[in-house]
């Protein structure tokens, strides 16, 4: 039940973090170390178009794009993208690199500015494709309601506050490229027999740690560069 079930959870999670923001007042939207708190449930909500409920009424529809995806031509049950592969990349890698980025970000806003490679990434791979074939995608509206606004949100105020420095921005699609690319390089690895399931699955949990360690480098590195922050 968890397998499916988490998209209701998150999205009840989302909700309450949302409400709580708004009860304390919308001053932390022009704080980014309050605003990195942002990304984790706007990213709930489009895990629920993707997983929960799309736009056309379909439930858990992206496992079957995904699927295709891959060229995966038999059944749902045969294709390497699991319930539990997806709920793997999505409460572990997402969930993980998201958390991290609103405990560490405040002080380490490099690993809030990683964090962002995820929604952005993710946000191409579904305006690409819908702009290519002019149909809708489980979580194509999510992510350009949410994450487009977000992340250009998040980006200006880090630079405008002097957290982070334009150089760091490199982050950003190293971070979101390198997770995207950790998770299809293995789900294709799993596909072709290379890995099992028990494996593809660990992957995506330490991948969520990928955009963390990117941002305590890059934080290390500025701090012991001369004139570093």
């Amino acid at each position: 039940m968890l397998m499916q079930g988490w998209p209701w959870l998150g999205l009840g999670l989302a909700l309450v973090a949302l409400v709580v923001g708004v009860v304390r007042g919308g001053a932390w939207l022009r704080d980014p170390r309050r605003l990195v708190w942002l990304g984790l449930p706007l990213y709930m909500l489009h895990q629920f178009e993707e997983h929960g409920i799309d736009l056309t009424g379909r439930r858990y529809a992206f496992q079957a794009s995904l699927c295709h995806t891959i060229g995966h031509q038999g059944s749902i049950g045969t294709c390497a993208a699991t319930e539990g592969f997806i709920f793997a990349v999505n409460v572990g890698s997402v969930w993980i690199a998201m958390s991290f980025a609103g405990v560490a970000g405040p002080k380490r806003a490099a690993v809030a500015l990683a964090a962002l490679g995820i929604p952005v990434v993710n946000a191409v791979a579904h305006i690409v494709p819908a702009v290519r074939t002019g149909t809708y995608n489980p979580g194509l509206a999510t992510a350009v309601v949410l994450f487009l606004p977000l992340c250009a949100l998040l980006v200006r105020e880090l630079l405008r506050s002097g957290l982070v420095t334009r150089r760091e921005l490199v982050l950003v699609p190293l971070a979101g490229v390198g997770v995207h690319a950790v998770l299809l390089g293995s789900l294709f690895a799993c596909a072709a027999g290379a890995i099992g399931q028990p494996a593809l699955v660990a992957i995506q949990i330490a991948n969520g740690f990928l955009p963390v360690v990117l941002g305590l480098v890059a934080y290390r590195l500025g701090h012991a560069a001369p004139g570093g922050r």
